[in-house]
């Protein structure tokens, strides 16, 4: 018996894909973090400290998807250690310097103080700064909990981290398997958050718990040679963590991820994977135009643009083939919702 051709819709994975991606928004990522970085790394007391600062977060890790409203900086103080200082000292060196600079719209947080930057009337973008110190061979940022910050007990003044060994993690995870000449992995994340930010907006688990369900995906090993195939196998990968019931492992720290979700909202976010897990499956086995529906379903819309998937010429928005007259007057319109700066 003849084994089906699996769909795998290469060019509109390909143009989803390039939605996805920050585009010129990176130029003000770039600026914004750089000066923020200027500011700390040139105060007298921060210098004192051994200030060094760093990018970190799904940017560093190239895993950040349209519009990115926000960026992490890692102020790393190399002299001082959780030994020797308390958070609260640390946290208000650091912000004191930020609202200095930027009065009001430096907003200190719980653990972190957020600066916001605007730009001709677009969507606040802002940039989150942290402090650390070391913490034996790794980093300690202070805890959510500012009741405990003075307590005699160290671990639970500090938590400890390292997020620029994950950055180094996804750099090496990224290099196989791959998909043509480039890396599966970054891309697979991207459309793995594109997925959840559609279908869960704001609701926890977030897009970072999601990416770490997905790099131990890509650890045990997934299958497939195209983004169509890797992205149904990690889909399913995903539904099975969520349903498993079981705590979900930092990759960098391997002990269970902090904090937990909460017990709801992973049985929320396990029963929609679960069906979009089986849509994705079902489409490697449709013809090409209802396959491009489900995947424009799964990948969902963002909003300056709309859908992010692409229906293939011949294909109309239901999944039905065109006759060839319709295919050719759909291209004319196609060209022109193109050209006016909508994707389809």
């Amino acid at each position: 018996m003849a084994t089906k051709t699996i769909t795998t819709l290469s060019e509109q994975f390909d143009g989803a894909l390039s939605r996805l991606e920050l585009k010129e928004k990176r130029v003000r990522v770039i600026a914004a973090h750089l000066e923020i970085r200027a500011v700390l790394e040139t105060d007298s007391q921060l210098c004192e400290w051994g200030v060094d600062t760093v990018l970190i977060g799904s940017y560093a890790r190239h895993t950040a998807i349209y519009p990115g409203k926000d960026v992490d900086v890692f102020t790393k103080l190399t002299k001082l250690d959780t030994s020797s200082i308390e958070p609260l000292t640390v946290f208000e060196a650091v912000r004191d310097v930020l609202v200095e600079k930027y009065s009001d719209r430096a907003q200190p947080q719980e653990r972190s103080i957020k600066v916001i930057f605007s730009s001709d009337g677009e969507e606040d973008f802002h940039v989150d700064v942290v402090p650390a110190v070391r913490h034996a061979d790794r980093w300690a940022i202070p805890r959510h909990d500012t009741s405990v910050w003075s307590s005699p007990t160290l671990n639970e003044r500090w938590v400890e981290t390292d997020p620029g060994k994950l950055t180094e993690m996804s750099e090496e995870r990224n290099r196989s398997p791959r998909v043509g000449s480039r890396g599966a992995y970054v891309p697979t994340v991207k459309l793995v958050r594109q997925t959840r930010r559609h279908h869960r907006g704001k609701t926890k688990p977030g897009g970072f718990y999601f990416e770490l369900m997905t790099y131990w995906t890509f650890e045990t090993g997934v299958e497939g040679d195209s983004f169509a195939e890797i992205l149904a196998n990690t889909l399913t990968s995903i539904a099975t963590q969520l349903n498993s019931g079981l705590p979900l492992t930092d990759p960098v720290l391997m002990r269970p991820y902090r904090p937990e979700p909460d017990p709801m909202d992973r049985m929320t976010a396990a029963a929609v994977f679960t069906e979009l897990a089986q849509d994705a499956q079902r489409a490697l086995t449709l013809d090409t135009c209802p396959a491009a529906v489900v995947w424009r379903r799964i990948l969902g819309e963002i909003d300056e643009y709309g859908p992010i998937f692409e229906i293939p010429p011949g294909c109309d928005a239901q999944g039905r083939a065109l006759p060839a007259v319709a295919v050719a007057a759909r291209g004319g319109q196609e060209a022109s919702r193109f050209a006016a700066g909508r994707y389809n």
